[in-house]
């Protein structure tokens, strides 16, 4: 299945060279790097320098980090109900997205992480890392380039982590930090198709819930 995953990529990463699909060459060059180093040379490679045990439960937090910068933006800058409700839209789809692809090759890949449990691959945490930090970008490029640089700083710091808790591969953390940008840039593609039905809703919220375990949301929608 990686094999031709990365076959795909590879097709892909020549379509990246044209205008309309530049922003792709970050996550299709993570994608092709994951396929690369997922080899035993490379895993012996990190076994050799990465010890068991956990460094530090850090990366549990920092992963919501950019999602975090980005809200708190969104308050401190509220424009209109409008732009808020639409931010929400991509923001959801996003999140949609990179949650379903993220567990569905749990789930289809049940290969053990570096300290034996399963489902390693692809990574989680950088994924959501990632992916606010790319939403964080769109957002807030021209205005506020600092936190663009904050935003991926802390997503790389917990793609590193997870590997130095020896929890993921490095191959994992590649992908996973593919799936967050790649998903963040199709909710930006699919949201303006669908932003009319959005728009119909009477009212939504949604109330995250988060612990050092799990993540999540509760979600309420009118029609």
């Amino acid at each position: 299945m990686r094999i031709i995953a990365l076959i795909c990529l590879i097709s892909f990463s020549v379509q990246a060279e044209k205008p309309s699909f530049k922003k792709w060459k970050a996550p299709l060059a993570l994608g092709i790097a994951s396929g690369l180093t997922y080899n035993p040379f490379a895993k012996q490679i990190q076994t050799n320098m990465v010890g068991p045990g956990q460094v530090t439960p850090l990366d549990g937090y920092i992963q919501y980090g950019p999602a975090a910068l980005y809200v708190g933006m969104n308050i401190a800058t509220f424009k209109s109900t409008e732009a808020a409700f639409d931010q929400a839209g991509v923001f959801l789809i996003g999140t949609g997205i990179y949650a379903a692809t993220t567990y569905g090759l749990k789930a289809a890949i049940t290969e053990a992480r570096p300290d034996g449990t399963e489902k390693t691959f692809s990574s989680g945490h950088t994924a959501t890392a990632f992916f606010g930090a790319t939403v964080l970008a769109h957002e807030y490029r021209d205005s506020h380039p600092e936190l663009v640089i904050a935003g991926y700083t802390l997503a790389a710091a917990t793609g590193a982590l997870r590997i130095a808790n020896n929890k993921h591969w490095v191959t994992d953390v590649l992908m996973g930090s593919a799936i967050g940008i790649a998903s963040a840039e199709l909710a930006y593609l699919i949201y303006p198709k669908v932003r009319h039905q959005w728009q119909k809703l009477n009212y939504f919220t949604m109330t995250p819930q988060i612990t050092p375990t799990y993540y999540g949301a509760s979600m309420t929608v009118g029609f």
